[in-house]
Parts: structure tokens; C-alpha cells; sequence
């Protein structure tokens, strides 16, 4: 038998070889391995058949899609039994990606922590705030009851409730959402009797 060539560089030029023949094939695709159902918070005006307002917003929805190589298709309006089995596909999409997440610490002038943010450019990212374990996973670091912001599919901002400054997040927040090609919200969020509720709105900080 022929020696095998074991040399690091000859694997790599075989991965390569071997990646390169499943793309050309259209055998591997990265958006496949997280496609299915997701949600997303976004803003109401998009109007779609799935979505479902958050409790005392008239501006904020969660909005269900079908997630594919191609990208997000919304998925269409369902009767109560099909809508109860997006919301459990899309939690445990929210899940997987929830397991992924990791924040990064902002602290005031002082060294207080005040906010966590996390950044994902996976689409779904605010739908972790579906997850009741999301709201607990941090108490440690933000208090109990901490609020939160997702003022663009790729920006969620946890806060404490007891302590905390949300006005000096105004302009970050709101400038966040009108200057992403896909805004959020503008309202601060709350986990309440097993769901989102809003409980302030930014742009109410700049109302004289």
C-alpha cells in the first residue's frame, strides 16, 4: 500500500476540496442547519398575517417565519392549534440560539453595570425574550424582573428594573432602530403572567 499523506496542510487541502464539492453541489448549505420556524419582534406597520401584538403596545408584534436557505418567508395566518405549534417550534429554535448568546457588560461612568447587550446577526435574536428561562438566566448580574430593548434583529439590551437608568439609553436605543435596514422597537419590555408586555416607550423621553 502507498504511504498516506498525514501532513496538516494535505488535510486542509482535502477539507477544502471537500467543502468546495458540496457547495458547487448544492449539498451543504449553513442556512440549512437553522431553517424552520422562527420569531422575530418587530414593528407593527409591517402588517403580516402571523403576527401577534405585544400586551399593552399598539406599535410592538412578535411576527412568525418560516426560516430557509432563501431566508424568511412569513409564515400565514393559522387556526389556534397551528399557531400554538409555530410558538413551540419557534421557541426551541429560540433555544438553541439562546445556548450560542453571550452579553457584553456596559457600566455607567461609575462602574455600575447597567445594561447587558447582545449582538448575533442570526434574524431571530429578540425571539430569546420568548423564553421564560431568559428573564431568570441573569438575575444574578441585573436583579430580578430585569426589562429589555431590541431596537434591531441584531441588538437586545437587558436592563435592571431597581437601580437602573433607562433614559440614558434613549438616543442609543432609538438611533439603533431608525438606522437599522430592520428595526425592532422602541419600547422597553417586560416578561408578565408568560409573556411580553411593553412598559415604556422611548420616544415618550422626548416629548416635551
Amino acid at each position: 500500500m502507498a504511504p498516506r499523506n498525514c501532513k496538516p496542510g494535505a488535510f486542509r487541502g482535502w477539507r477544502f476540496l471537500l467543502l468546495s464539492i458540496l457547495v458547487a453541489g448544492g449539498l451543504w448549505n449553513p442556512g440549512a442547519l437553522r431553517a424552520g420556524t422562527v420569531a422575530i419582534i418587530q414593528p407593527a406597520f409591517y402588517r403580516q398575517p402571523s403576527q401577534q401584538p405585544v400586551r399593552d403596545s399598539t406599535k410592538t408584534v412578535v411576527a412568525y417565519y418560516d426560516l430557509g436557505p432563501q431566508g424568511l418567508t412569513p409564515c400565514p395566518a393559522t387556526d389556534e392549534q397551528g399557531a400554538r405549534e409555530r410558538a413551540i417550534a419557534a421557541q426551541d429554535a429560540a433555544r438553541r440560539l439562546a445556548a450560542t448568546l453571550r452579553p457584553e457588560v456596559v457600566r455607567d461612568a461609575k462602574g455600575v453595570l447597567s445594561a447587558l447587550e447582545f449582538h448575533s446577526p442570526d434574524v431571530a435574536l429578540s425571539s430569546v425574550l420568548l423564553l421564560p428561562e431568559t428573564w431568570n438566566r441573569y438575575s444574578q448580574a441585573l436583579g430580578p424582573d430585569c426589562l429589555a430593548a431590541v431596537p434591531n434583529r441584531e441588538t437586545l439590551m437587558l436592563f435592571p428594573r431597581l437601580g437602573g437608568n433607562l433614559r440614558s439609553f434613549s438616543v442609543e436605543v432609538l438611533a439603533r432602530y431608525r438606522n437599522h435596514p430592520y428595526p425592532g422597537s422602541t419600547e422597553v419590555l417586560e416578561w408578565h403572567d408568560g409573556g411580553l408586555r411593553a412598559v415604556h416607550d422611548f420616544t415618550a423621553d422626548f416629548v416635551e
